[in-house]
């Protein structure tokens, strides 16, 4: 079982939490606010096991009620998820999960409120949770997680005592890894490819590994403006995929930048020669750039300009910074 121990790296007030809730003095809401995979979800589910525990460590995860909440089986712990077949999460949704957590506990220790997702929340559902959030129920705690807080009313943000989470480092990341049966060559690529990402790297698959492999020898094939559009061509049909492109592009820049940067060296981390060469010859001058066009393209995506033209105007920066620089 995972413990408070494990995530202490990844926000300051991790202690406080174990602390708070161990004692019966934590507040009644709490925003975990942070990327993907930085143990939101985890810390949150110690910290309800923590509360209703009946051991004398807390969490012990023996008793009746950790070994309940461990399954998703507690009758006073709730998920709050979209519908099935639906991306926001309705007001209907949330006026039976307030209904769900205003009646009594089966169990003595209080209910609990999930919603993992919270930025999906409708701005309706959103104001109808905060009149709860007002007016609580008593002995319910209500979490919010989200690696979006903008999405968030301020209102809603408000009433809940914000905990912000953060990747670890490569090393402090491969290391955590390492602890939960990784090799320490694999442990460390993952945690390289994830940008400290815990929950991201141990999601991390073949097919995720061998596309960034792949890209990084494409995109930094791409020498004049002649070799651009065969290189769009083989990403822009398949959408689904789209996405992975440009999360894989904007990791490899990131770790090209760092290397460029006297940081990390990139050898290691699954590339492809071409991206290594890169590394080395080109100055941190030319890595800023491309990171800059990254985030760029990543702008031009939101305002739903398409995939190939986003793709596309990365790509040229490569090509002009080959120019630029003597090889």
């Amino acid at each position: 079982m995972r413990s408070f121990d494990d995530f202490r790296g990844q926000s300051a007030h991790i202690g406080q939490l174990h602390e708070d809730f161990a004692r019966g003095t934590n507040v009644h809401a709490y925003l975990f606010a942070g990327p993907k995979g930085t143990g939101k979800r985890s810390v949150a589910q110690l910290c309800v096991m923590t509360a209703l525990c009946r051991g004398q460590e807390k969490p012990c995860g023996v008793c009746g009620p950790c070994r309940r909440v461990l399954g998703g089986a507690h009758p006073d712990v709730h998920f709050v998820l979209p519908e099935k077949g639906k991306k926001s999460i309705g007001v209907d949704v949330i006026r039976e999960a307030i209904a769900e957590v205003g009646v009594s506990a089966f169990e003595a220790g209080g209910k609990a409120m999930l919603i993992p997702d919270a930025e999906r929340m409708t701005p309706q559902a959103q104001n109808c949770l905060l009149k709860t959030l007002e007016e609580p129920p008593q002995g319910t705690v209500f979490f919010l997680i989200t690696d979006q807080p903008g999405a968030l009313l301020p209102t809603i943000i408000s009433r809940c005592r914000v905990v912000r989470f953060h990747p670890l480092s490569t090393e402090e990341a491969a290391a955590r890894l390492c602890a939960l049966g990784l090799g320490a060559q694999d442990a460390q690529r993952r945690a390289r490819l994830a940008g400290g990402c815990v929950g991201q790297a141990l999601d991390i698959d073949e097919g995720q590994m061998e596309l960034r492999l792949a890209l990084s020898e494409a995109v930094f094939s791409v020498r004049s403006p002649g070799g651009v559009l065969a290189v769009v061509n083989a990403y822009k049909d398949d959408k689904e995929r789209q996405a992975q492109v440009m999360d894989a592009v904007e990791g490899i820049v990131r770790d090209i930048l760092a290397a460029q940067a006297g940081g990390a060296p990139i050898e290691e981390a699954g590339y492809a020669p071409q991206a290594e060469a890169y590394a080395k010859k080109a100055p941190l001058e030319s890595g800023l750039a491309l990171q800059r066009a990254v985030m760029r393209a990543r702008m031009m995506l939101g305002s739903n300009v398409a995939f190939a033209s986003a793709f596309e105007s990365i790509l040229l920066k490569v090509s002009e910074e080959y120019t630029r620089w003597s090889w």
